[in-house]
């Protein structure tokens, strides 16, 4: 649910033992371990020890969430100092946001570090891990970049049934998930009945945050969904630019319907995921600008987005794919406008990486503090081709450090959830 900082045991008094992190030195209850010694290491989140781990473990961990290099801020421009500046007590406009966006050298760095050094002072390390369960391959939708468009005849389609719906659900929830998100394309097949009695079954057995990413179903279909238990919605915006919105979707799509989706999903009391797809053909920095200010105005409490990557069989299969560059600028400006905002490393970021914790890594200490893991049942994963590179997955570590069965931890979810909703 919630990643857990390793920490060395310096002192023990009584049931209370003294530990150092690399974030803080700080007293905490023990009594869950009445084998601790001085120079055990143990994970902890807020004042809660989790567990007892090896050291080589603990520095593993320590590893990724490295901050970065301190860069030398002698030569930044004086307007980049001013907009920094501005950012920690005033909205930025559109002209500040570009200008941040079109950062390079020395500024490129030191606007991921202002990102991290915010994180870690509004959001300490709630660093949260979900998983995504990629129920169905099956689109209606012919949308220009993505693999599983209606008109891609190479896309191998699959559906699961309720029963393979609900068993990967709860496999997850048994490994320590607390949020996840059931996605497909718009696959009609499902209607709200079956969604309904889906999501009804699935809050009987377990004890888990289900978000919905099933594209646009209308305001009968997501107030029925609500009501039958579903927390949030992930529903990516895409684009505000509406010309850039009708290149991406020559038929089949409505630009103002899409706002209207995130209008009332709002509304419903949903906790709304949406974002941008950063380099679409034809985009501009502007573009991009003008989507932070959208999602800052709308108060959208997860910001989810990522890299467009060109997939074989679209209409933008032999176009230039985003960047590492740019995501992470929009990571960092999105930081610095919205600092308790949850924003995930997205799979799309992570497949311009040779290593997918390399593109975590960058990312968390770059103004991040989610993560989002594929937990589609391995026989259907690979057929999920939204974009090519996106099979790799090395979830092990994380969910080492991330997923721990306690009460306490689904409750802590639920108060940052209800916050925001």
């Amino acid at each position: 649910m919630c990643l857990t900082i390793p920490a060395e045991v310096i002192k023990i008094q009584g049931n209370k033992a003294t530990i150092k992190s690399d974030r803080e030195i700080k007293e905490i209850n023990i009594a869950f371990d009445v084998n601790l010694k001085v120079n055990d290491w143990v994970l902890y989140i807020s004042d809660i020890i989790v567990k007892k781990i090896p050291a080589d473990e603990a520095r593993e961990i320590i590893d990724l969430l490295k901050t970065r290099p301190q860069v030398s801020r002698e030569n930044l421009s004086q307007e980049f100092q001013d907009i920094i500046k501005k950012s920690k007590t005033k909205e930025l406009s559109l002209a500040d946001i570009v200008y941040l966006l079109n950062a390079s050298g020395a500024e490129k760095e030191v606007l991921s570090q202002e990102a991290d050094f915010t994180r870690r002072a509004t959001l300490k390390e709630f660093i949260c891990i979900h998983g995504v369960i990629e129920f169905s391959s099956y689109c209606r939708c012919d949308c220009s970049y993505c693999g599983l468009n209606a008109s891609n005849a190479a896309a191998r389609r699959y559906r699961f049934t309720p029963a393979e719906i609900i068993a990967n659900v709860l496999q997850a929830v048994n490994a320590g998930y607390k949020l996840l998100v059931l996605q497909s394309g718009e696959d009609a097949y499902y209607t709200d009945e079956m969604l309904e009695k889906i999501i009804k079954e699935i809050k009987r057995q377990a004890q888990v945050f289900i978000f919905l990413s099933v594209g646009e179903r209308g305001y009968d279909s997501y107030k029925r969904l609500k009501e039958a238990g579903a927390s949030g919605a992930l529903f990516r915006f895409e684009t505000t630019n509406e010309n850039l919105f009708k290149k991406i979707h020559a038929t089949g799509k409505d630009f103002k319907n899409r706002f209207e989706h995130l209008k009332f999903l709002k509304e419903l009391g949903y906790y709304v995921a949406s974002g941008p797809i950063i380099g679409l053909p034809g985009q501009t920095v502007q573009d991009l600008a003008a989507d932070l200010l959208f999602i800052k105005q709308n108060k959208i409490p997860m910001i989810s987005m990522g890299p467009f990557i060109p997939c074989p069989g679209t209409k933008f299969e032999n176009e230039k794919n985003g960047t590492v560059e740019l995501t992470l600028k929009m990571i960092a400006v999105a930081r610095l406008m919205m600092p308790t905002s949850r924003i995930p490393c997205t799979t799309a970021f992570e497949t311009l990486f040779d290593s997918p914790n390399e593109a975590r890594s960058v990312a968390l200490t770059g103004g991040a503090n989610a993560l989002m893991f594929i937990l589609t049942d391995k026989k259907y994963r690979a057929d999920y081709k939204i974009y090519p590179g996106r099979e790799i997955v090395l979830n092990e570590l994380w969910e080492k450090f991330g997923l721990w069965r306690n009460d306490e931890s689904f409750r802590m979810l639920s108060e940052r959830i209800n916050e925001r909703t």
